[in-house]
């Protein structure tokens, strides 16, 4: 048997069904019959009484109660096996928020190709939240990204912190202020990122005790933020280790918690292998501890 038989197993006890499993695994449903049958043909009886509801039989519920331990062993298993060769193979998956994918993904790429030419790596660019959602669902393994909302089963190690900054063009009528002033935000648009940006959940807070909130248009890229806020005239949110363009400046607004903790998440339910994970966050706080010196 097989990782993925046991995973798929795992998934339709956890939702229910085949196709909740199946949505959940990002298979077809198809797929996921296709991987309980061959399952069920190894181990020599039924696992499932098959219906709308995927009730286990008596057998099923006995191996349910085996599946974790052997999910583990599994893992262990084939982490040995990898040990064993000459060089570590397979594929790492993992999510990175857009202002630490836009200053050093590159170079962090290059010296974990150095340490691990073996390893494939897929990458996902997303907000904190959306990657901290990856990683409840096993789609991602690591994340560098903000602390999220809700962190259920997953652990957040605090590496450095991103502040939010404010930007306007030059030619503004904001451009020759030096701080600005809450009112400001009333008089022109906010332009802010996605609404699961930590930073648009920091402002939300920020404008909450207001009786109203300004105009906002929020985007999910926010290297899209300063021609934006160019072309509507109004104010970008940004962070402050964002470039920012020459024909923009950045003017002081005091925030209650301008600072927002960025650092590795990644859960604490191992339910695959991940080969050269331990690399990249090494890489990773390396590459932290560098920029701090």
């Amino acid at each position: 048997m097989g990782l993925k038989e046991l995973l798929a197993f795992q998934a339709v006890i956890e939702q229910g069904t085949f196709a909740k499993a199946a949505e959940k695994l990002h298979y077809a449903q198809s797929t996921v019959t296709a991987q309980i049958q061959r399952l069920e043909k190894e181990l020599g009886f039924k696992l499932f009484n098959r219906g709308w509801e995927a009730e286990l039989t008596e057998a099923g519920k006995l191996y349910a109660g085996e599946v974790e331990g052997l999910i583990r062993h599994w893992i262990h298993v084939h982490n040995q096996a990898l040990s064993l060769g000459d060089e570590e193979k397979g594929v790492l998956t993992f999510g990175v928020i857009e202002p630490a994918a836009e200053n050093g993904l590159a170079q962090l790429m290059e010296n974990f190709r150095k340490s691990k030419p073996g390893i494939e790596c897929r990458i996902l660019i997303d907000s904190s939240e959306r990657l901290a959602r990856a990683i409840h669902t096993g789609e991602i393994d690591l994340a560098l990204c903000g602390r999220p909302r809700d962190m259920g089963s997953a652990y957040f190690e605090s590496l450095y912190e991103e502040e939010i900054a404010f930007i306007v063009d030059r030619s503004h009528p904001l451009g020759g202020q030096d701080r600005l002033r809450v009112e400001d935000f009333y008089r022109y648009p906010l332009i802010a990122g996605g609404e699961d940006c930590l930073y648009h959940l920091r402002l939300k807070q920020e404008f909450s005790t207001y009786p109203t909130k300004p105009f906002t248009c929020t985007v999910s890229r926010l290297s899209s933020i300063p021609a934006l806020t160019r072309a509507m005239g109004g104010i970008g949110a940004v962070v402050s280790t964002m470039p920012v363009p020459q024909e923009m400046r950045c003017i002081p607004y005091t925030l209650e918690h301008s600072r927002i903790p960025v650092g590795l998440l990644w859960s604490e339910e191992e339910r695959r292998p991940c080969p050269g994970r331990d690399v990249l966050e090494q890489l990773i706080r390396s590459a932290h501890k560098m920029s701090e010196t």
